[in-house]
């Protein structure tokens, strides 16, 4: 079954479904780096500017459909996704939201030194990163009509701030396998 994580930037999603991966089996899959890698294809070295060019409906129409794509053929197999949005394109996946506060959010883009996301302090990194969350719920609610913040659609809610990438990969099989058992 494939499992979806989403969350706040700079919550864990992609280092814990890399874990999570790498410790249960599960194939990887990541619709941030497909954006990443098509932003530097495309010229930009900020993400944020990216998403807020004109063709970035087009480009969420590709992955988007990719991914839907994806739910229909190999629901059955064990994937995690990685993508803020796959959890709607793939409703019988496995529902996992991350979430951090602000300031952690921050500090780890610090630490990330990502080419497509430069900050020059906290007050900066947090300010990026809040723009960015408002940039693509505005996008989504937009483009799909949906609230991606509304976390009664998740089947499990994680808050990443002081939980190390192992407890909630554990806390994420420990969930999925009672999901797996009501299934």
């Amino acid at each position: 079954m494939i499992i979806t994580v989403t969350g706040k930037p700079c919550s864990g999603k992609g280092s814990v479904s890399k874990h999570f991966c790498a410790e249960y089996g599960f194939k990887y899959m990541s619709t941030g780096n497909m954006f990443r890698e098509l932003a530097k294809q495309n010229g930009y070295d900020d993400i944020l500017e990216f998403q807020m060019n004109e063709s970035i409906t087009k480009i969420d129409n590709q992955v988007d459909t990719l991914i839907e794509n994806l739910g229909k053929e190999k629901l059955h197999e064990d994937i995690v996704i990685d993508s803020r949005l796959a959890w709607h394109f793939i409703p019988k996946s496995f529902k996992v939201f991350i979430d951090v506060d602000w300031r952690t959010a921050g500090e780890r883009l610090l630490r990330a030194e990502r080419e497509t996301e430069k900050a020059e302090n906290l007050e900066h990194a947090i300010k990026i990163l809040k723009k960015r969350w408002k940039t693509e719920n505005d996008r989504y609610s937009s483009l799909y009509k949906i609230n991606n913040l509304d976390l009664s659609q998740y089947d499990l809610v994680i808050k990443s701030d002081n939980k190390t990438i192992e407890e909630i990969s554990r806390e994420i099989y420990s969930s999925y396998k009672k999901f797996m058992q009501k299934a």
